[in-house]
């Protein structure tokens, strides 16, 4: 049905827009000969959409083409999982029978079939560099694989229960994954260890118990949503009473955020919209079959969508121009659908962009927004590893321990890609005594003079800055040969705390080398 439109307009409650237009287009409406559809997901461009069903069929369609390029006979029972490659040009599916398969997809071959997990498999992630593949299900590891190759990289071990989702970091070195376990382990996955293990403790009612039943991550990987259901013992101890909620957690500290309260089912899938404005769910009662569209500052609702048939899946295009969702049929029960919207008003996501920040509530978190005022593009992205000192940051309007934190993280971000060695830090303070130079400060030909000294091909020098709420890191690298600045990357964030820093970190070090 390609010319039905449907528009809603939605109110969008952000500092500085008012009135702003958010519409949906019905494009497709596809039949799907089976009892259930079990996932959707769309490739990074948008241009490719997969889906599976309760039989094990794998189905891949164009959205520009609109139509099916593919129905593969993929695995046996429910798909449950898939991820597209950076590249799109490959799929990963995995499913109840515990099978990895990667698949061509524009020919839709199986490429290889990895082996080593062996059990239902719940989420799949990829690395943003494609090179690790990693698996969580019904086992209490969290699998890395080397991608596409296959080969088991390891296993980490922390949950004590099923493991329902995972997530890399947009650096690619860490990996967030929730629990059963009601805990939330941030992974090292170079070092295959973990880092920060958080209990999700997000209660409304007192001496509640919680069961996690459904996560999802920001595209920009900055904050973490759980879909909970909350039950207590009713007055009287008669039966219970029962609340389903959507809480949301910083990614670097794991703190809580904020909880939206009151769906009206438990949130077994939901999404995060590219533009971080919306949490979207199922919502439905036992006489309507709808989608709401939570508006994540306030906690309001601020559209039902009203569905033909019970859903079953969900699933929105990362550049924010579509949107899918997988339904039962009413009257055919071995019949499912899945329709396809054109989206019109909604931002997609942009890695640091200058998108409008959401606004904060009570002072907590969705407040903060980062942006590269630099360009992009890594100041050292090829050749052979190259010798890199890293000098103390300048500290203005700010105390010099915060700058010298900065610095350790910049080192400790830059020293995760492979096309740098970092020089030792006593071995930098030992020349600086010689040479009589300060740790901050140093001109260009001041560092090229200690580059040579420490046989250092770079160094980095520079600042951060506090002006208000505005907080400023610049880096500029200084070429030891040429005693000359190559390159400067600067990255900056409004209505700023010290906390944010470390998202500012790693902003800012994808665009001083690449990773």
């Amino acid at each position: 049905m390609k010319n039905l439109k449907i528009t809603i307009v939605l109110l969008i409650l952000v500092t500085g827009i008012a009135n702003a237009q958010f519409n949906l287009y019905l494009e497709h409406r596809i039949p799907v000969k089976s009892h259930e559809t079990t996932f959707l997901e769309f490739s990074s461009n948008g241009r490719f959409l997969s889906w599976g069903d309760s039989k094990g069929n794998l189905y891949i369609f164009d959205t520009s083409a609109g139509r099916t390029i593919h129905k593969i006979k993929a695995h046996w029972g429910n798909i449950n999982t898939a991820v597209f490659d950076q590249q799109n040009s490959r799929l990963i599916t995995g499913g109840q029978d515990g099978k990895i398969c990667v698949w061509d997809l524009y020919s839709g071959r199986l490429e290889n079939s990895i082996k080593g997990y062996g059990t239902e498999i719940s989420d799949l992630a990829l690395s943003p560099d494609d090179r690790m593949l990693a698996v969580v299900g019904k086992k209490k590891e969290v699998f890395i694989f080397e991608f596409p190759l296959g080969a088991l990289k390891g296993k980490m071990k922390g949950h004590r229960k099923k493991v329902i989702s995972a997530a890399f970091s947009t650096g690619g070195d860490q990996l967030l994954s929730v629990s059963e376990d009601r805990k939330m382990i941030i992974w090292d996955v170079n070092k295959l260890s973990l880092v920060r293990k958080t209990a999700i403790e997000a209660r409304t009612i007192t001496g509640s118990g919680i069961d996690i039943k459904s996560a999802a991550f920001s595209f920009d990987r900055k904050f973490i949503g759980v879909g909970i259901e909350e039950h207590v013992l009713a007055k009287g101890g008669r039966g219970m009473k029962f609340q389903y909620n959507l809480s949301f957690f910083d990614w670097e500290t794991g703190a809580e955020i904020e909880t939206l309260a009151g769906n009206r089912k438990n949130i077994d899938f939901f999404l995060i919209s590219p533009d971080r404005k919306y949490a979207i769910t199922d919502n439905s009662t036992l006489r309507n079959n709808r989608i709401s569209f939570w508006n994540i500052q306030n906690g309001v609702i601020e559209q039902n969508y009203p569905m033909p048939g019970k859903l079953t899946c969900m699933a929105v295009s990362k550049n924010g121009k579509w949107f899918a969702a997988g339904y039962r049929d009413l009257n055919d029960k071995s019949l499912s659908h899945i329709n396809i919207w054109q989206l019109s008003g909604m931002q997609g996501y942009k890695r640091f962009g200058t998108d409008q920040p959401v606004a904060v509530k009570s002072n907590r978190g969705f407040g903060s927004s980062i942006k590269i005022t630099t360009p992009e593009e890594p100041l050292i992205s090829y050749g052979t590893r190259k010798r890199i000192a890293v000098m103390t940051f300048d500290a203005r309007g700010i105390e010099t321990d915060v700058a010298q934190t900065t610095t350790y993280l910049i080192e400790s971000k830059l020293g995760n890609s492979g096309l740098i060695e970092l020089v030792e830090r006593n071995q930098i303070n030992k020349v600086l005594d010689e040479l009589k130079y300060q740790q901050t400060g140093l001109t260009a030909s001041n560092a090229a003079d200690l580059g040579q000294h420490l046989n250092a091909e770079y160094i980095l020098i520079g600042s951060i800055n506090k002006l208000g709420n505005l907080l400023i890191i610049t880096a500029k690298l200084v070429n030891v040969k040429t005693a000359q600045i190559e390159g400067t990357r600067e990255v900056q964030c409004s209505n700023a705390t010290i906390e944010t820093i470390s998202d500012m970190v790693s902003a800012l070090a994808p665009t001083i080398i690449k990773f």
